[in-house]
């Protein structure tokens, strides 16, 4: 219900009424299922929407904010900015869409290996760093996908990673992350072959159970079991783009503002 009528103003007891059962009962088990309460699911679902419309469709702003189920440009650019590091206009840079990674049941897509080999994140200058090892593990069925294990800010990413690295394909691949920033991380992994696709036959996803403290000068260690990805899995659109530029206009105060166009 919420992939098909993300575009209306659901609440969550019309997400309750349409499976019988009381609100309260609704979001508890949504939560325990599939891991965020309905409500952050839903603002998934209208961000990826609202990504995919910002780099692929030549509609404005302001249209593309009432398509995705929002009743005001003002709260929607602050709550895109806010989780996202950068405006909606920002967002429409070139270099956003040529390193989108994404994946959902819908649309999926992941950059040329050329375009991600030996791509990161520049070190946080004088902020104190870890270091994150760890395995992933890939079902017996994925064959020849490009693998990208990050450090992300929240449980359904909504910006770039922190640290992450392009891994080979097979069955147990080992990593290691550098100069992490210290700090609590989700630690994600998705799988997937290089383009775009439509389905999730050949998407996988691998994330930590419980955040992963990175400390200073100290290395963390986490494992990644990965799975096909799932139909109640939320969607994610990350970009490996430096957005460090963007996100320092933003902070300076030079494209608050929002214009529709």
């Amino acid at each position: 219900m919420i992939h098909r009528r993300f575009s209306d103003p659901i609440t969550l007891e019309d997400i309750a009424n349409e499976v019988f059962v009381s609100p309260f009962h609704l979001s508890r088990v949504f939560a325990q299922e599939v891991g965020v309460p309905p409500g952050r699911y839903l603002t998934a679902v209208r961000m990826f929407e609202a990504k995919k419309l910002l780099i692929s469709s030549p509609m404005n702003v302001c249209d593309i904010v009432y398509t995705v189920g929002y009743n005001s440009v003002g709260t929607f650019t602050s709550r895109f900015t806010r989780t996202v590091g950068m405006t909606p206009r920002q967002y429409r840079h070139p270099d956003v869409e040529r390193l989108l990674v994404a994946a959902s049941g819908g649309f999926s897509r992941m950059p040329c290996t050329h375009e991600l080999t030996g791509l990161g994140p520049a070190p946080a200058s004088g902020r104190p760093t870890g270091t994150l090892s760890g395995t992933v593990e890939l079902p017996r069925a994925a064959r020849d996908t490009n693998i990208l294990v990050g450090a992300f800010h929240s449980r359904i990413p909504q910006q770039a990673p922190v640290a992450h690295r392009l891994l080979p394909s097979g069955p147990r691949v080992g990593f290691t992350l550098t100069d992490v920033p210290a700090g609590n991380w989700t630690i994600v992994a998705l799988a997937m072959r290089t383009g775009i696709s439509h389905g999730r036959e050949n998407v996988y996803v691998g994330a930590s159970p419980a955040r992963v403290e990175v400390s200073p000068g100290n290395e963390a260690r986490t494992h990644l079991p990965m799975r096909r990805l799932a139909p109640t899995d939320a969607p994610i659109a990350v970009t490996l783009a430096d957005t460090s530029p963007l996100q320092a206009e933003y902070q300076d105060g030079g494209s608050a503002a929002l214009v529709c166009g």
